[in-house]
């Protein structure tokens, strides 16, 4: 046994146009409706419901969907329906998985959807769940390196990671909710044997495990909470494999009475969170990845990515993101592309990912203009590390957010930014210090006003940060630029200059 082995096969929905996108996720313990703003390579989700319902509660003792599940399903897709038409959603799919696809009664519930109006609905094969989920974490973090892992209460889909593309993959029936009500043997050992079997994982040691569905999400709640972690958002959140073992085999083998005691632990999840722990901890165990990253990307992410364009798919979620909600927050015709284009001297030595950073904050960069003066720096920096935006670790988060507190004030108050400077190194805040300096001096030679930049050259050497003004603009700059200036050279460690063309 390798699991169900997965094949590409095409998209059954046309590609998404202009709109709201809609996207319920009918799964074995859950259904949620997800609506997105728009159809962008950065998915923003502006209405995101579950209800918990349970649909394979009993399944493998009978074969089929739980009635009461039945029942409150139909009822909330027409509920779920019924807020799509009125959010006015261009396209609205459904996706059945695992409870639906293996229930006998599973085609007439498909059935029954199907005389909804309104709804594409779609049976998602195990192939296609592990794919999805696979290019879900993709869409998230597009430098995904190592396997993904989707633990739903049905299933769990595996699939190897890199270059943005996608390897091997499996499906193995062993979703929590289904073991505890199957009757058919120790849920334990079904676990261990079932991952086991999946010799491709042998080919894919000491990479990144990256961790998708509710279970696996309330496990990462839990340790953040037991860690004392200062920003709780789960999407990207990292632990290293050895530690994510440890609590991960804790868990398993705690009563539901002691995980009731525990802080962070969601009490909808304590029945099934030791099987899923158990799961986790088996997977590590073959694996021997260096860190766990938790993904809030997975199946609806992964379908909503392969049906946008071959342009759209081409941008980085970060930047995407960037470019969509800063000409939102922007009140000066100065471009960010200007922007950048006059600091690009002055970071000639960054990295490639320091640039996704820099490309980014040009865009936020008038975050927090209609913010009190006095109040500018600490909600730029509280707006910025919260951001419901892709494409970025919590340590580019802290990075990109004490940037944008810079660019608003020169020494704002540590005790400000206790987070980001918990999740950064001397290196980052250097970095955010000096873009955040250069970023507002851009604005005060410019006034926001587009043209001027080109006119004047920042440039750094080994020994000074110069501006080069022509001639008739030299005796214009002003005390504040100059002040300005000097900060910029002084987060680089260098002297200020300013010097006539």
């Amino acid at each position: 046994m390798d699991g169900e082995p997965t094949i590409e096969t095409p998209i059954p929905s046309p590609a998404l146009e202009k709109g709201r996108v809609g996207i319920i996720d009918v799964g074995s313990n859950s259904i949620r409706l997800v609506v997105y703003e728009r159809a962008s390579r950065a998915p923003l989700p502006v209405f995101n419901e579950k209800v918990l319902c349970g649909l394979a509660r009993g399944l493998d003792a009978t074969g089929r969907l739980n009635p009461a599940g039945v029942e409150m399903a139909l009822a909330n897709i027409d509920r779920f329906a019924t807020l799509a038409h009125n959010m006015k959603v261009t396209s609205l799919d459904l996706l059945a998985t695992a409870a639906v696809r293996d229930a006998a009664d599973g085609a007439d519930f498909m059935r029954e959807i199907a005389r909804r109006p309104g709804i594409e609905a779609h049976v998602v094969s195990g192939r296609d769940e592990a794919r999805f989920s696979g290019l879900g974490v993709i869409c998230g973090m597009p430098d995904a390196n190592g396997v993904m892992g989707d633990l739903g209460g049905g299933s769990l889909e595996l699939a190897a990671l890199g270059d943005g593309r996608l390897g091997e993959s499996s499906t193995l029936p062993i979703g929590p909710l289904r073991l505890m009500s199957s009757g058919k043997g120790d849920p334990k050992r079904i676990v261990v044997d079932a991952i086991e079997s999946v010799r491709w994982l042998r080919q894919e040691t000491g990479k990144t495990f990256y961790a998708v569905g509710g279970a696996w999400r309330s496990f990462a709640r839990l340790h953040m909470e037991q860690a004392g972690y200062p920003l709780h958002i789960i999407h990207h959140y990292e632990i290293a494999a050895d530690e994510a073992r440890a609590v991960a085999r804790l868990i398993a083998v705690q009563s539901a009475k002691s995980l009731e005691k525990m802080p962070g632990v969601s009490r909808r999840r304590i029945d099934t969170l030791p099987l899923a722990c158990l799961a986790l901890d088996r997977l590590l165990a073959a694996l021997k990845p260096r860190t766990v990253v938790f993904s809030a990307f997975g199946l609806r992410e992964g379908f909503y990515h392969v049906r946008l364009s071959e342009a759209e798919r081409a941008r980085h979620p970060l930047i995407a993101f960037a470019e969509e909600q800063g000409a939102g927050w922007r009140r000066f015709d100065l471009s960010p592309a200007e922007i950048f284009d006059w600091l690009t001297p002055a970071f000639a030595d960054e990295s490639a990912a320091d640039r996704i950073l820099r490309t980014a904050a040009c865009h936020l960069s008038d975050i927090s203009w209609y913010d009190h003066p006095d109040y500018r720096a600490e909600q730029a920096y509280v707006r910025v590390l919260h951001l419901p935006a892709p494409g970025m670790s919590h340590r580019e988060r802290a990075v990109l957010a004490m940037t944008l507190s810079y660019r608003y004030k020169s020494d704002p108050k540590a005790v400000t930014m206790d987070t980001a400077l918990r999740l950064s190194d001397s290196k980052d805040r250097a970095f955010a210090r000096q873009l955040g300096a250069c970023l507002r001096l851009a604005y005060n030679l410019s006034g926001g006003a587009p043209g001027l930049l080109p006119r004047i050259s920042l440039q750094r050497s080994a020994r000074e940060l110069r501006l080069i003004v022509p001639a008739d603009l030299k005796g214009r700059l002003g005390d504040v630029t100059a002040r300005r200036l000097q900060t910029a050279a002084d987060a680089f460690d260098l002297r200020s200059a300013i010097v006539a063309a």
